[in-house]
């Protein structure tokens, strides 16, 4: 009987958990999607620039930018007002920083530092005037891949496309894992990336096709 409950439970919580990350979502309130590519470690700009139009023309007017992380759950990072001041309710440990001069043209961008694995997911900025809601945008934070060109001393074979890990926790469509012989170019190429040679490489997939050049 206990565990028919929890069965129960356990699906209602499902069920009830899309709906509740859906609430800070963008919606019909979306004006813009930006995809942005950086990697780890490094700073990157999440940007968030609304038509100074919805803005009016009262600065002292209760207008803010919220900005949220949404991946399994939906995480509040902080409010900028129209003022410049923020209010954060997380940093990041302070790794978030705003640009509070901006603020009054419409600019709500962060600079997020040091990005880390568990940074890379949506996020969203959504413009309020006081309690209503009068945009929002999604930024898609995403891992940067390095391509580099393998050149074969056999002359049947192509020059391949491929593409290093070089610290990205998953990669799609994983192809080989090809040696690094001594005395090829191929194995130049990688040390000049900085690849070891016990490092996978994996071809290039976009839209279902394998990217190659001859």
């Amino acid at each position: 009987m206990k565990l028919k409950w929890f069965v129960f439970w356990a699906v209602g919580i499902l069920l009830i958990l899309p709906n509740f990350l859906g609430e800070h979502l963008c919606k019909d309130k979306l004006l813009k999607r930006s995809n942005v590519s950086t990697e780890l470690q490094s700073d990157v700009l999440l940007p968030c620039d609304f038509d100074p139009a919805l803005l009016g023309s009262n600065k002292t007017a209760d207008i803010a930018v919220q900005w949220r992380q949404i991946n399994t759950t939906s995480h509040g990072l902080l409010e900028i007002s129209l003022q410049g001041e923020a209010m954060f309710w997380n940093n990041k440990e302070r790794r978030i920083k705003h640009f509070p001069k901006l603020s009054e043209s419409g600019n709500f961008s962060l600079l997020l530092q040091k990005v880390q694995p568990y940074d890379l997911s949506l996020y969203t900025c959504e413009l309020f005037n006081g309690t209503s809601s009068i945009g929002c945008q999604e930024i898609e934070l995403q891992s940067q891949r390095h391509v580099i060109i393998v050149e074969t001393h056999d002359k049947n074979s192509v020059s391949q496309v491929i593409l290093s890990d070089r610290g990205n926790q998953s990669l799609e469509n994983p192809i080989y894992d090809t040696p690094c012989w001594t005395e090829s170019n191929y194995c130049e190429e990688r040390k000049e990336e900085g690849i070891s040679s016990d490092t996978p490489v994996y071809a290039t997939v976009r839209k279902g096709k394998k990217v190659n050049q001859t």
